[in-house]
């Protein structure tokens, strides 16, 4: 069943500015940043299926335009407001392919000047996504707060905690007294990161990640443990006619290590590995490896 929120997107980007942007003197208004992202990621599990023979892989194709604009506020603190459309194509299970339209603030204080200064950052951020198939579409709300430090010219620490929301339509029961609403999910994230400047233009990175809440399992055939653990259950057919989305709880220890090319002063290539192993409740458990190769440029 098709799902549209009470309020569009592009109206939630727009409201979130307008009230923000009233708020700032004008004279204290810089000029608009614009950023472009093309990627190229290959996931070796899309369905977080346990068993080998309901593991799918694919390759996902992506793109980003994002405007922000920072608003100095004075006293170390600064403001930013801004807005992204993303949009990602699946090249086998064309049924997940979406786009994605969001909107953010973040409020950042710097104790000191320059770039060794010590730093944190609240931001919030909200966005909807459509999906080919749109039993998939939903609202995501997102949270987080994120502190750092430039050690110095060579090394860069920060950590980030953020909570998600993702609020998606209720399917219909599959299973007598289990939720069709398999799609929505609540998760808390945490992340630890490392950068270290080999080059001037060029950075390795290393990312410790830690993450507890729902996540869906896709499968044709769910076990008796499944069963027994599912949130919510409904049928998924983005990844075959006899498959079902399972909504489990559970936590995730995953690592992302990396590397960043500066080619010019507005362009960047970076190369990433990311690998997860998730422990459910129930058993029910998966592991996923995904690399991804990203092209950025600021005008």
């Amino acid at each position: 069943m098709p799902y549209r929120g009470p309020l569009s997107t592009a109206t939630l980007i727009t409201c979130v500015y307008a009230i923000l942007a009233a708020g700032v003197p004008y004279a204290a208004r810089g000029d608009w940043n614009v950023g472009a992202e093309a990627s190229v990621m290959h996931d070796n599990n899309v369905g977080n299926a346990e068993s080998y023979s309901d593991i799918v892989s694919d390759t996902i194709v992506g793109a980003t335009l994002s405007v922000f604009q920072l608003f100095p506020i004075g006293e170390g603190y600064s403001l930013t407001v801004g807005a992204n459309l993303n949009g990602e194509h699946y090249n086998l299970l064309t049924g997940l392919s979406n786009a994605t339209a969001g909107a953010s603030v973040a409020l950042k204080k710097k104790w000191g000047l320059g770039a060794f200064a010590p730093w944190a950052r609240a931001e919030f951020s909200v966005a909807h996504s459509d999906y080919n198939d749109d039993y998939r579409n939903a609202s995501i709300y997102r949270g987080s707060l994120a502190a750092g430090r430039r050690i110095d010219e060579r090394w860069n620490l920060w950590a980030e905690y953020s909570y998600e929301r993702r609020n998606a339509a209720s399917q219909p029961e599959e299973v007598p007294g289990i939720s069709g609403d398999a799609f929505s999910e609540s998760s808390n994230n945490l992340s630890l990161h490392v950068e270290y400047s080999v080059y001037t233009n060029t950075y390795l990175n290393v990312a410790a990640i830690f993450r507890h809440g729902d996540f869906v399992s896709t499968q044709e055939e769910g076990s008796y443990q499944i069963l027994n653990s599912a949130r919510a259950i409904a049928e998924d057919p983005a990844f075959g006619e006899e498959d079902y989305a399972y909504r489990l709880t559970g936590t995730t220890i995953g690592f992302k290590a990396g590397v960043n090319y500066s080619t010019t002063a507005h362009s960047l290539i970076g190369f990433d590995f990311r690998r997860f192993d998730t422990r459910a409740y129930g058993g029910n458990d998966y592991t996923k490896s995904i690399v991804e190769i990203t092209a950025d440029y600021a005008f």
